[in-house]
């Protein structure tokens, strides 16, 4: 996929989505430069995560984030991942590396979960208001890319985002684990590569409104 500026793209669904994300980023701090992205694939080794039967987050996670960084890398971008195998890394080892760098952003990639499976959709959190914009930029591309339920741009207490004080920090919850139907989807490497190329397309938008 060729990440493009948002006037290359042309559906209806998107341009709603895209005039979401401008609404969301009025009253925001304007995007931040930046040439370095962290990425986190959470979870890892014994802590599984979000899990059914042998569908793990861990998995999920990792094998989205490597391709994010495949797509950022070909848009120039430099990306340190804070693991690139199934190993634990702690909460605060995962923002420390989120604090390391300057001129960085922080997007750690998570699969969702509910009791009762009802639980559907993308959704996007920040903690500090320097996030706000960075997470309404992934959401709107991540939705358009994937067809998910909208399930909006929200403020939580992660450790991972709370801790990433000197850059831009967000999480993303890329659809529900225990929702069959988005299980069934998301174990396909097909649908990976759409929420990969959401999450990409939002990084490098977010970087050309600068």
């Amino acid at each position: 996929m060729a990440l493009t500026s948002p006037g290359n793209f042309v559906s209806a669904g998107f341009r709603r989505c895209w005039l979401w994300v401008l609404l969301l980023t009025l009253a925001a701090p304007l995007a931040r430069a930046f040439d370095t992205v962290v990425l986190d694939a959470g979870h890892g080794d014994f802590d599984r995560g979000a899990a059914i039967g042998y569908v793990y987050e861990k998995h999920l996670a990792l094998d989205t984030a490597r391709r994010v960084e495949q797509l950022l890398r070909k848009a120039g971008l430099k990306v340190i991942m804070t693991r690139s195998r199934d190993v634990f890394i702690p909460l605060s080892g995962r923002a420390s590396v989120g604090n390391r760098y300057g001129n960085a952003i922080f997007v750690s990639v998570h699969y969702n979960y509910n009791r009762g499976g009802s639980g559907a959709g993308v959704e996007s959190y920040y903690y500090h208001t320097r996030g706000y914009t960075l997470a309404g930029y992934i959401q709107a591309y991540l939705v358009q890319r994937t067809g998910m339920i909208n399930r909006g741009v929200k403020h939580a207490s992660f450790h991972v985002i709370r801790e990433t004080t000197r850059n831009p920090a967000v999480l993303i919850e890329c659809g529900f684990v225990s929702n069959s139907t988005e299980r069934a989807r998301m174990m396909t490497g097909e649908f990976r590569n759409r929420i990969a190329e959401g999450i990409a397309q939002g990084i490098v938008s977010y970087q050309k409104a600068n």
